[in-house]
């Protein structure tokens, strides 16, 4: 025995390299074999290869009844050897943080230590010898036969450098940025071992991921700015970009509360206690004041423990507890109340196959998954959730709750950002802590703990941190609404798609109003959604207002066929919503005004359309004009709308080809407080109009419409053509049919706009065949009734 101990001694202490090794056979091309094919090289003396044997023996019964899991680390990228020997082939080059199962051991010549490991990598199977010196392991079991059999490398843990400032090799592998939270952690806890793990993704492309598909929710507690659209009834919402950030940046739970997201997920006798079970579970509805639902005597505390560290499954009861008290809370929810209609008795504690967006659909889809399972009372239903668990995630790489969470294992059994096992983002934290006072009531911190912590390519210097406040604007896109414009007081701000919804980013706090506008087909306005706006402690409250929708509608354009030149622009207003608005107000909102803005197109590209803006016109069809002269005009009513117009009239033929934008507003009043809502805007010129009559034949020839039509079709090509011709004439510009069409205040120069009168524009474009209608009425003198 004194040369076994002088063995052990002589492991722990040498790091040499590996000697070149013979009479060591080499696995099939898969390496799939179950045990290494020698524990020892040919060269070892009988009774240094009796205790390596008896040591190996002793690891085979460990690995027979459960997996020991470690992880590779102190290298970004390393290679699994077909024999143990630094110069054999490579089986698989695996990255820093690969889970692998250790089934036996080899000693070389130099006493440095290899495992024979399995591992999954891409969907296939591999086996293989990495020196124990890159293995970073928790299992306590394994632990206890390493330290009886002195089979552990015996490396320095850390280095001092120059001024007596500790170097851990496991902290120098990550990014600077992690560092000095890493090393706290350390010089507080000196049995933990931080291992990299090397994502080797893009930190964006990961966070865009992440935001796909309501892969990532937040409760209804969070602050606004973390809220990006509602999820479902009202309980969560879809995640914010910045919330996201601050939840995955690893970086932010390097301290000791969050830490334990990134710790391994396998049972550990020495410090997994019952007595630890029962004082954590003691404040909650899993005391012990009785037996589990469908036990005589059997308390949750027992269950956890009992079935955590049952062989074959092997997976930390803490951990267990943990979850089923994330997912249940305060433990009222019907999916575990064994009484809910149809699945009386079945029981669903870690809410698996739980999915929906109303809470029907969830408690329904948890219901059915623990009947077809036949999770009857609390012991079935915790062992099944604990096997899912296990054989699903801990087993296939996911093995800390964050990658449970965040799948951005590159190399595992599912596919990056799939096979996640929550979505809300906050879960992995919450349920660190409780981990932490279970090991806290365990008087277990200072155990030996492995933390596998991502990294990730392209991280930002700092942690990402709390926006403090938002300017970010989140709709739930209506149904048939796609284009990604969002009007905020009638200006047009450029959108996001995302998850159902459309995100903008607002230029201030100011912001009163959002609308969207929908289009057929032929691009051709068909629908207006309303939102209304205010701000509150750090971002935008949002508040749908759907019985505004449609409050104004678009009913074409109509040129003059007599008299003055003129344009004319008819828009629609629910007759019953303009009723109760005048009347009785609808959810406090009263209308005050409504009438049709003008400007011309390129001043629209600008300066914004609004009320009361830049080289705005503005006519009045209800309420007081600018002359303090009240109006109420209705030009006609067709189906459930008014229609009232405005017309520019009086166009030199210099402004024949200038395009003018319209669009109806109105201004709705609660509170003492003003909102002016906005019309989608539309453009045309007369001449456009006036050609496309042309086009369409519906005048003959010989027709004084036809004339007068084709009249204002020529003067303008003249103009332009002269205009051409006399710019190249002076070495200017080419004519572009746009010439003389404004000169600064283009707008207020010979137009008018006034009510309605009577035309034919039916055949516009609400029904996506025609732009244009014709009118031959005066239109100065003749106006639309009223009718309420």
């Amino acid at each position: 025995m004194d040369k076994m101990r002088k063995l052990k001694k002589c492991i722990l202490s040498v790091t040499a390299a590996a000697l070149l090794l013979t009479g060591i056979p080499i696995p099939d091309g898969t390496g799939l074999v179950h045990a290494a094919q020698a524990r020892f090289s040919a060269d070892m003396d009988a009774e240094t290869a009796e205790w390596i044997e008896e040591a190996g023996e002793a690891l085979q019964e460990i690995a027979e009844e459960r997996d020991i899991m470690a992880l590779v680390y102190l290298a970004d990228e390393y290679p699994v050897r077909s024999t143990p020997s630094y110069e054999s082939d490579t089986v698989v080059n695996v990255l820093c943080g690969q889970l692998v199962n250790i089934l036996d051991i080899y000693v070389d010549d130099a006493f440095e230590v290899w495992e024979y490991v399995k591992l999954e990598y891409n969907g296939a199977e591999y086996c293989g010898y990495v020196p124990r010196t890159y293995l970073a392991v928790s299992d306590s079991r394994f632990l206890e036969w390493e330290e009886y059999y002195g089979m552990n490398p015996g490396y320095t843990t850390y280095a001092l450098e120059e001024g007596e400032r500790a170097v851990y090799p496991d902290i120098e592998q990550f990014p600077e940025s992690y560092r000095a939270a890493l090393t706290a952690l350390k010089e507080q806890h000196p049995n933990w071992t931080f291992v990299k793990m090397n994502t080797t993704m893009d930190w964006n492309s990961v966070i865009s991921s992440q935001l796909e598909g309501g892969k990532s929710l937040v409760y209804k507690t969070f602050p606004d700015w973390a809220k990006n659209g509602l999820y479902d009834s009202g309980n969560w919402y879809y995640a914010t970009e910045a919330v996201l950030k601050i939840y995955m940046d690893p970086r932010n739970s390097l301290t000791e509360d969050a830490i334990f997201q990134f710790e391994q997920l396998t049972y550990n006798e020495e410090y997994h206690t019952l007595e630890a079970m029962q004082k954590f579970l003691n404040n909650t509805f899993m005391n012990d004041s009785k037996p589990a639902p469908g036990m005589d005597t059997m308390t949750f505390a027992e269950l956890f423990w009992y079935l955590g560290k049952e062989e074959g499954r092997e997976v930390s009861p803490f951990h267990l507890a943990a979850r089923v008290l994330q997912e249940q809370g305060q433990g009222n929810s019907p999916l575990i109340s064994g009484t809910y209609p149809g699945y009386e008795g079945y029981y669903n504690y870690f809410n698996i196959g739980a999915t929906g967006t109303t809470n029907e659909q969830v408690i329904i889809s948890g219901l059915d998954y623990a009947k077809s399972h036949g999770w009857q009372g609390a012991y079935f239903s915790i062992q099944g959730g604990a096997d899912f668990i296990s054989a699903n995630y801990i087993k296939k790489g996911q093995d800390t709750l964050y990658l449970q969470k965040f799948n951005v294992n590159p190399n595992g059994a599912y596919k990056p950002h799939t096979h996640q096992y929550m979505q809300n983002i906050s879960a992995p934290t919450t349920e660190a802590l409780s981990i932490k006072k279970l090991y806290a009531n365990a008087n277990s911190l200072d155990s030996t703990f492995v933390f596998k912590i991502p990294v990730y390519e392209n991280m930002p210097a700092e942690p990402c941190k709390e926006p403090g406040e938002s300017l970010d604007i989140v709709l739930q896109l209506p149904a048939g609404y796609s284009d990604t414009a969002v009007w905020l007081d009638g200006v047009p701000y450029q959108g996001t798609l995302g998850n159902g919804t459309i995100t903008v980013t607002a230029g201030d706090k100011t912001a009163k109003t959002a609308v969207m506008y929908q289009f057929n087909e032929n691009n051709v306005p068909t629908g207006m959604y309303v939102w209304s706006l205010s701000y509150g402690k750090d971002a935008y409250i949002v508040t749908p207002q759907p019985e505004l929708e449609n409050l104004l509608t678009y009913h074409g354009f109509s040129v003059r066929i007599t008299g003055k030149t003129g344009i004319r622009f008819k828009t629609g207003i629910n007759i019953d919503l303009r009723r109760r608005l005048i009347l009785e107000g609808v959810n406090g909102y009263k209308l005050t005004e409504y009438g049709t803005l003008i400007m011309t197109a390129k001043n629209s590209e600008i300066y914004p359309m609004v009320k009361g803006g830049e080289k705005t016109l503005r006519g009045v069809n209800y309420g007081t004009d600018d002359n303090g002269v009240f109006k109420n005009v209705v030009y006609e009513a067709v189906g459930d709308r008014y229609r009232y117009t405005s017309v520019l009239t009086g166009l030199p033929v210099e402004q024949y080809q200038t395009d003018f934008a319209f669009r109806g507003y109105a201004v709705l009043e609660k509170d003492g407080e003003q909102i002016i809502l906005y019309g989608p805007r539309q453009a045309r010129s007369i001449y456009f109009l006036a050609k496309r009559l042309l086009d369409m034949g519906m005048y003959g020839e010989e027709t004084e419409s036809y004339q007068y039509l084709q009249k204002i079709v020529s003067d303008a090509d003249q103009l332009a053509a002269q205009t051409a011709a006399d710019n190249q004439e002076n070495n200017g510009a080419n004519g572009t049919g746009e010439s003389g069409a404004e000169s600064g205040n283009t707008d207020n120069s010979g137009t008018d706009a006034t009510g309605g009168t009577s035309e034919n524009s039916e055949n516009s474009e609400n029904n996506g065949t025609g732009e244009s209608g014709a009118e031959n009425e005066n239109l100065e003198n003749r106006e639309g009734s009223e009718n309420e």
